[in-house]
């Protein structure tokens, strides 16, 4: 159900870019800030954004998608999307437990979502995410940064 996505594959992309639209407007409505950075991305952003990107498929369908970034000091959720005809399937905690795997152990994950954007904020406090700092990034608009500490191995 989770793979990688292709970023040399054309229709992937589009695919990929379709989904983050329809997935960042709902977002974008919820916490009243329509200048969300994925709202502007192009196939050419996308390719060149460093992140690694997954997708839920379901039946060669792309219903979700999480896109990552290791460092040497943690692991950034950078991207986390549900098409909103899969909203409230349990999509989104797949593809954050499929994200937490990618982590390098004993390092954090960081994430971070609109302080408005309420389902969001309910999944990653439900996976053990500790809020740690809020960001304004507009007039009324910030964003919660979450981070989780990772097991190393052998613990």
């Amino acid at each position: 159900m989770i793979r990688s996505i292709d970023l040399s594959n054309d229709q992937l992309v589009l695919e990929l870019l379709m989904l983050q639209q329809l997935s960042y407007r709902v977002e974008a409505e919820r916490i009243g800030f329509d200048e969300i950075p994925p709202l502007w991305d192009s196939p050419k952003t996308i390719r060149e954004s460093g992140e690694q990107f997954f997708g839920y498929f379901i039946e060669e369908q792309l219903a979700g998608a999480v896109s990552v970034k290791q460092s040497a000091k943690e692991l950034i959720i950078c991207r986390m999307m549900v098409h909103p005809s899969f909203f409230r399937r349990g999509i989104a905690g797949e593809l954050l437990r499929f994200a937490e795997g990618c982590a390098v152990p004993g390092l954090p994950i960081k994430v971070s979502t609109g302080t408005k954007n309420d389902p969001a904020i309910r999944l990653y406090r439900k996976y053990g995410y500790e809020s740690c700092q809020i960001i304004e990034i507009a007039p009324d608009v910030t964003l919660t940064v979450f981070y989780k500490q990772m097991p190393s191995l052998g613990t």
